[in-house]
């Protein structure tokens, strides 16, 4: 299985990359979003950023994950 990146969103929200996978040169209905926004600090001063990793198959997300490597291993078992 081989993930593409096949977009990138960047909002005042924070920055979302799409990952799809393609399995012998056809896409699989997987993907892999990557969502990075800004949490604010308690003392209200600036923000820190977090980004989670969602598992989508046919549109509907499946799981979160807290690394890239996670959410690959999890939507791989799933194929």
């Amino acid at each position: 299985m081989i993930w593409k990146k096949v977009g990138k969103r960047i909002s005042a929200e924070g920055t979302d990359i799409t990952y799809r996978a393609t399995a012998h040169g056809e896409d699989l209905p997987l993907c892999i979003e990557s969502r990075k926004r800004h949490i604010p600090h308690a003392n209200g001063v600036g923000t820190w950023d977090h980004t989670s990793y969602f598992v989508i198959q046919n549109g509907k997300e499946l799981v979160e994950k807290m690394s890239l490597r996670d959410a690959k291993e999890y939507a791989e078992g799933l194929a």
